[in-house]
């Protein structure tokens, strides 16, 4: 059990962390290289796939970057056809961001390596590690983990896409 009291009892735990934040992420990177590509990209296919029909205001909030931070990324993914806007089935003066059949292909492409590790790790662990994991990150991402899904959820139920 870790002593809280102690300053560095999580030193390890922090560092472990960075290692497998590290594999995680280097798993994805060397195929957005290939793109000419970086990990904002990454993470704006992530959520988009996650949480399809989002605005560029959301999307802003949920990555907690400006527009002016997100431009560049978006416009990239939008030239090269990997994602698209359209106006909103209930508001057509909103404008929502989806996944193309390229971007979703590429999305799918990243998290498989990632999802390889993942699970090469849960099957090691053993079958309970699944759910204490998702335990132990729900607290962490705190409150901007509930606002997300709390408004991917209110998207769902006006109606809008989801990924099933």
């Amino acid at each position: 059990m870790l002593d809280p009291c102690r300053p560095d009892a999580y030193d390890r735990d922090f560092t472990l962390f960075y290692f497998a934040y590290r594999a995680f992420t280097g798993a994805a990177d060397a195929a957005l290289t290939e793109q000419g590509m970086g990990r904002a990209h990454h993470r704006i296919l992530t959520f988009l796939a996650y949480s399809p029909g989002m605005s560029v205001g959301e999307l802003c909030q949920a990555l907690q970057l400006t527009k002016q931070a997100i431009n560049g990324p978006l416009r990239k993914l939008g030239d090269e056809q990997l994602v698209r806007v359209t106006p909103g089935e209930r508001d057509r003066r909103r404008k929502e961001l989806h996944l193309t059949e390229r971007g979703a292909e590429l999305e799918r492409k990243l998290h498989a390596r990632q999802r390889a590790l993942f699970t090469a790790a849960l099957e090691k662990a053993g079958p309970e590690a699944a759910e204490g994991w998702r335990r132990m990150l729900a607290p962490l991402a705190g409150r901007d983990w509930e606002a997300f899904t709390a408004s991917v959820e209110a998207r769902r139920t006006e109606g809008g896409p989801h990924r099933p």
